[in-house]
């Protein structure tokens, strides 16, 4: 005799996608936004932990190289966290430095991974202990 299969499991998450209960912005700031492939691994993150949650997560690609100018950090006004890639080398670490303070600021939840993470340790060094 053939066991039927569960997939009751299955069909939760597609519940949880059909009838999300919400929906989120967060904006993912990196210097390899225009090639989305370099960020592949973050976005079904962020798309399964929106379902796990059930509320839709909506991305918002902002190259780090937009902060660079001034007054530009408003393009994260509205959004409920950001995100602060990895992504190594000089280019666009001043605009994720400035993504960092922008959310710490404002009380942004924000998340850095690898180099995300320590353009955050360099904002706290110079905006909250004052070092150069």
């Amino acid at each position: 005799m053939r066991r039927r299969t569960d997939l009751s499991r299955w069909w939760n998450i597609v519940d949880a996608m059909s009838n999300a209960e919400g929906e989120v912005r967060i904006a993912v700031v990196g210097k390899l936004t225009k090639l989305l492939d370099s960020y592949k691994s973050l976005a079904e993150a962020l798309a399964h932990g929106g379902i796990a949650n059930r509320v839709n997560v909506q991305l918002d690609w902002v190259d780090s190289e937009e902060f660079e100018k001034p007054n530009a950090v408003h393009r994260l006004d509205g959004v409920h966290g950001i995100l602060v890639a990895a992504g190594f080398g000089e280019r666009g670490t001043r605009g994720k430095i400035a993504a960092v303070q922008f959310a710490r600021e404002r009380l942004v939840p924000f998340f850095g991974i690898c180099f995300g993470m320590q353009m955050a340790v360099i904002e706290a060094a110079r905006n909250l202990a004052g070092m150069p």
